[in-house]
């Protein structure tokens, strides 16, 4: 019989291990303590947890991003539905999400939560999934870190939200970030813009890359944030947005900028930023870490949109938010030399004399977890000297020693691995003892 053939995972989707990973940004430990720390510090904000579906129709994105938009012409792993009863009739195409802003906006016309008096403040940390060739720093999956606040058009809410990620990757340790800010206009003012910039592009018509020549009169934005370098020299001299802001547009962007210098961030002025997705109005922003390779400097990026959930049936709601991938993070911190928190060794390890009170091991040990100590067992019962090895080797703090003549007394052995004291205490007081030395 002839062997089968190992099945691996996809090409650019990694699996994130506990052991025996040698990529650093694959190792499990980093991405629970980059997490917990996003986590802790949007909810100190006031954000709260927000999860939407993986699969979407491809109509929210095409809504949102823009069918010229690279996402959906070039990146979409499209989900080919199948052909049960309760799918048939309903013609339309399902994708897995590229990235998580539209579904958030989706989510809260949906449920109608734009209907709260208050500002609604979400995040989230989930796969994104983008069909392009994988290189480091780009991956068919990646998992996004994101915030989102709605019914706040207020500049000072498009500065927190910029000062909220800078934030967090200073609560990383991150150092040499760059802010690099730009204002996309409105539908008030992006329109003329949009005359004067494409009377400008098209005399390079004869020489500007496909791409941009594809997007010339769809999206001419977005040849500015051509990533060929004869795009790049052809643009050099573009007019830019913030020459031809409204009034309002412009005043925002002014207390952006007051805002910002405030609080100390700095940042540089970049009047080719307009990020990849149609939805962005007004602000716009990238975080670089410079000491990462020049192709992936980009650590995090987002913006206003004022008009997305208008796009999807809702009332005008105006909104802002950003993504930041979790893999991206993890680059930075390895090219800046940051080493996650080693994960807390167990505190306790319960051993048993003889597989006949095995059970009665485990009902102490599962007791601690209770109290969220974390406790060690041994499933096959091992000599006591192994055991104690065991011990040592994972750094406890206690070990419980069940069996043997305390056991026939009633009692359980409770040694203290720091100072090897010994004490044997009635069984139905162990957990509320050991409980106490560690937790106080």
């Amino acid at each position: 019989m002839s062997q089968q053939r190992k099945v691996q995972a996809v090409r650019g989707m990694g699996d994130v291990l506990p052991v025996g990973q040698k990529q650093f940004i694959y190792q499990s430990d980093k991405w629970t303590w980059v997490r917990s720390q996003f986590a802790a510090w949007v909810e100190a904000h006031g954000y709260r947890y927000i999860e939407t579906p993986v699969i979407e129709e491809i109509e929210l994105f095409k809504r949102t991003s823009g069918e010229t938009s690279d996402i959906v012409n070039k990146e979409m792993f499209l989900v080919k539905r199948s052909s049960t009863a309760a799918d048939e009739g309903e013609g339309f195409d399902l994708c897995l999400r590229p990235e998580g802003s539209a579904g958030v906006c989706r989510a809260v016309v949906e449920h109608g939560l734009a209907r709260s008096q208050s500002g609604l403040k979400f995040y989230y940390m989930a796969p994104m999934f983008r069909s392009e060739r994988p290189q480091r720093g780009r991956y068919r999956q990646h998992t996004q870190l994101g915030a989102e606040i709605f019914k706040e058009a207020a500049p000072s809410a498009d500065v927190e939200v910029i000062a909220m990620l800078v934030g967090f990757y200073q609560r990383l340790g991150l150092t040499q970030l760059t802010v690099h800010l730009n204002s996309v206009g409105d539908a008030v003012c992006r329109p003329r813009y949009r005359e004067v910039l494409i009377a400008f592009l098209e005399q390079f018509k004869d020489r500007m890359s496909e791409d941009s020549l594809a997007r010339l009169y769809t999206n001419p934005m977005r040849c500015l944030d051509s990533k060929d370098p004869r795009d790049q020299e052809l643009f050099a001299d573009a007019p830019k947005m913030v020459d031809h802001l409204s009034d309002e547009c412009l005043e925002h962007f002014e207390e952006v900028k007051r805002g910002l210098t405030k609080l100390g961030i700095p940042f540089e002025l970049d009047p080719k930023l307009v990020r990849g997705l149609d939805y962005y109005t007004k602000t716009a922003f990238e975080v670089k870490c410079q000491t990462l390779d020049g192709a992936i400097k980009t650590i995090g990026g987002g913006g206003r949109y004022d008009g997305l959930v208008e796009q999807l049936g809702g009332s005008s709601t105006p909104g802002i938010g950003f993504g930041s991938g979790i893999e991206r993070v993890l680059l930075a911190l390895e090219s800046q030399g940051i080493i996650a928190p080693p994960v807390a060794p167990p505190r306790v390890l319960v051993a048993y004399m003889d597989a006949g009170v095995k059970y009665d091991a485990m009902a102490i040990a599962e007791g601690l977890r209770r109290h969220t100590i974390s406790t060690e067992f041994m499933y096959t019962a091992k000599n006591l000297g192994r055991q104690l090895k065991e011990a040592g080797d994972k750094d406890v703090d206690y070990v419980v020693i069940v069996g043997g003549t305390e056991w026939d007394n009633g009692e359980v052995a409770v040694k203290n691995f720091r100072t090897r004291e010994q004490q044997n205490l009635p069984a139905g007081e162990v957990v509320a003892h050991v409980a106490k030395c560690i937790l106080g």
